[in-house]
């Protein structure tokens, strides 16, 4: 043996025993080699009542998109990959309206208008998210612009904001947790 080299072991040798395991599962996939640390902490009893997850009715969805500003905007990006913007939105008449310059969030609503919508935030004894999927169009006229009230949404971002989306939801759908 040469250094710190182990020791060369011939499986086949007489009274040597031939062990072989599968590779462990990992991050990469089952028989990775690589072992996944999150398998060995997962609880061994299902959660109790008090932790699990509230499904939230549409109305409370709802109540919940109009108390905060800023949410998520996920679009097809240019590769073909998801690509996700903090923006800030006002809710009016069942829609989600955002303010928004010109770049990839508009080129891709163009093409892809499928969107999904974000908000999160949390009370005193719960964490919750709102989750909206919709239909993203670019608004053009006038007379849409002035009675979503969007005119009036500040931007927490620096650059110019002149162009307007609408969000037209197909579905609402939220949840809470307890903290």
């Amino acid at each position: 043996m040469v250094g710190n080299e182990p020791p060369v072991i011939d499986p086949r040798a007489p009274g040597h025993a031939r062990h072989v395991q599968p590779p462990a599962d990992g991050p990469e996939g089952p028989g990775s080699g690589v072992p996944n640390p999150y398998l060995a902490s997962r609880p061994a009893e299902p959660a109790s009542g008090a932790e699990k997850v509230e499904h939230l009715e549409a109305a409370h969805c709802w109540r919940l998109l109009e108390t905060t500003q800023i949410g998520r905007l996920a679009i097809e990006g240019r590769d073909g990959r998801p690509d996700v913007f903090p923006v800030n939105y006002l809710v009016h008449d069942g829609s989600v309206f955002i303010r928004s310059a010109p770049g990839s969030k508009l080129r891709s609503i163009a093409k892809h208008p499928s969107v999904a919508f974000e908000i999160d935030g949390e009370t005193a004894s719960a964490h919750w998210s709102v989750v909206v999927h919709a239909d993203a169009h670019r608004m053009d006229t006038d007379a849409d612009i002035e009675a979503s009230g969007v005119l009036e949404l500040a931007s927490n971002s620096p650059t110019e904001k002149d162009d307007f989306i609408r969000l037209v939801p197909e579905s609402v759908s939220g949840r809470s947790f307890p903290r």
